[in-house]
Parts: structure tokens; C-alpha cells; sequence
């Protein structure tokens, strides 16, 4: 429990090292951003767009938070294809 709490703990340097890389320019490569249809969907691509200019959008159906446990085949289709 200890180690999954030090994510939450870490938040607030992560806003201090995001405001630091963004201050760089956003990224120009290819971002594949994706969200589970019951869960964030299209708002990570949003997200995304904050620190990229190059997003690429992608929602798995039939998947909420844990993409690749709840909905294997279409996420590793989608992860293929952005690669390829």
C-alpha cells in the first residue's frame, strides 16, 4: 500500500517537472494517446495535445481503465498499427 500511495505523494513534483520540460517546446514526434471507452476515451488525446503537437487519438472498446486486462486484442491492434 505503501509503494501504490507514493504515486499520489509524487504528484505534486511531477506539475514542477511538466511545467519545466513544456517550458522546452511541446513534442513533435508521433504520440499515440489512448483511454478505455468506460473510462478517459478521447479526454487523453486531449490531454495529450498539452505537451504534443503530433496526437494521434485512440479509444478501446468494451475497457475502462486497464486496457490491456479488460480489452487485449483491440489494444494491442491499436498499439500495431500506430507502430507499424
Amino acid at each position: 500500500m505503501h509503494s501504490g500511495f507514493e504515486q499520489f505523494k509524487a504528484f505534486d513534483q511531477d506539475a514542477i517537472d511538466n511545467k519545466a520540460f513544456l517550458g522546452k517546446g511541446l513534442l513533435t514526434m508521433p504520440v499515440l494517446a489512448v483511454g478505455g471507452e468506460k473510462s478517459f476515451g478521447p479526454t487523453m488525446a486531449s490531454v495529450m495535445r498539452f505537451a504534443a503537437t503530433n496526437v494521434q487519438e485512440a479509444v478501446v472498446p468494451r475497457a475502462g481503465h486497464w486496457l490491456m486486462e479488460e480489452n487485449p486484442a483491440d489494444t494491442i491492434k491499436l498499439l500495431k498499427d500506430f507502430l507499424e
